[in-house]
């Protein structure tokens, strides 16, 4: 599932290639992926691009009356197994690499749910072989509750006072998008390694020290994922608009290690269930 630096890296690619594109046409080959009237965006121009948390939107804007006030939105977010390509040609999509689920280095693939097309014939693609992602247009961006990890409001402060008032194991307290925007798999297990806390343990049980540790743990893999162009991970399914993958696989410290030998003892990493999602840990570093 695309995490915070996954939708960011996926940002900073796209903001470079499509901010001023107008959107001509939206193809929608899966009703459940999208929702919306597509007509209202029909001639409407790309003027930003924003993420917070795992969820990425486009603002759209009248290219010939921008005071006009006729404002849309459309938000994307990919789920377990969302991509989003863009191409130069819509028409004749090629990519230097086989696209993870498609089997196939051209798009439209097998598992592509929406197309974007740009006047200048260039254009998007969604896919997502699972269907639970979704591309949605709205008056507002749809953004989700918590404090993305990245922004200002996700202060220490903050932290310690979710922390403090949960009973819930730590592990499901910062994926929970409510609390912590951008927090998924990956960068918890790997977050709660380094700062040498047990997954399980209720969150309300951590003391200062401890809090500090995590919130400071949290921010140092985020921001390294980011640096890494986010995690094509034991499945691939993350890739970049341009098909290629993210590196930050090569640095997880914890998560899909299950059976390997711990970075800092040598013992082997564990993996249990949590909420039906693997979680990753040294039995012996983690208390």
């Amino acid at each position: 599932m695309p995490e915070l630096p996954e939708v960011e890296t996926i940002r900073r690619c796209l903001k470079r290639k499509i901010v001023s594109k107008v959107i001509e046409d939206i193809e929608v080959l899966s009703k459940k992926n999208f929702i919306g009237d597509k007509r209202e965006i029909f001639g409407l121009k790309i003027t930003s691009i924003s993420r917070y948390g795992k969820v990425l939107v486009f603002g759209l804007n009248d290219p010939l009356n921008l005071s006009s006030g006729l404002k849309r939105y459309l938000n994307f977010h990919f789920k377990l197994s969302g991509q989003l390509l863009y191409a130069d040609n819509v028409k004749n999509a090629t990519y230097i690499n086989k696209i993870p689920f498609t089997k196939s280095n051209k798009m439209p693939a097998n598992t592509t749910r929406v197309i974007i097309k740009f006047t200048d014939k260039s254009g998007l693609f969604f896919n997502d072989l699972r269907k639970f992602g979704w591309v949605r247009i709205s008056a507002k961006p749809l953004f989700p509750k918590g404090a993305d990890v990245l922004s200002k409001e996700f202060t220490f402060e903050y932290f310690k006072k979710i922390t403090h008032e949960s009973r819930r194991p730590i592990k499901l307290v910062l994926l929970d998008q409510d609390k912590i925007a951008g927090v998924g798999n990956i960068y918890a297990n790997d977050a709660l390694f380094v700062s040498a806390i047990h997954p399980l343990r209720p969150a309300n049980s951590l003391n200062e020290k401890e809090q500090i540790a995590l919130y400071q743990a949290i921010l140092q893999e985020i921001k390294k994922g980011v640096k890494h162009k986010g995690s094509s991970g034991g499945d691939e399914a993350f890739v970049l608009p341009d098909g290629s993958k993210g590196n930050h696989q090569r640095y997880f410290l914890v998560y899909q290690r299950e059976g390997q030998p711990c970075l800092k003892c040598q013992g082997n990493i564990k993996r249990i269930k949590q909420n039906n999602r693997s979680t990753f840990f040294c039995p012996l570093c983690q208390k």
